[in-house]
């Protein structure tokens, strides 16, 4: 183990945090999914696929 390499995840667990915040700037990283590889892995994700919405011509 090794301390302080991940976020604490304090009660309640508020999960799935928006990674869009508004004007054009969007965040990724294990604080907006679970404290972990995969939350961080999972949040850019989210972020990449909120980037391509807002990139992509509207229909």
């Amino acid at each position: 183990m090794i301390p302080h390499s991940l976020p604490v995840q304090r009660a309640p667990l508020h999960v799935r945090k928006s990674v869009d915040l508004g004007d054009g700037l969007f965040v990724c990283g294990d604080h907006r999914d679970t404290a972990s590889i995969q939350g961080a892995l999972v949040s850019g994700r989210r972020a990449a696929r909120a980037v391509v919405r807002r990139l992509a011509p509207s229909a």
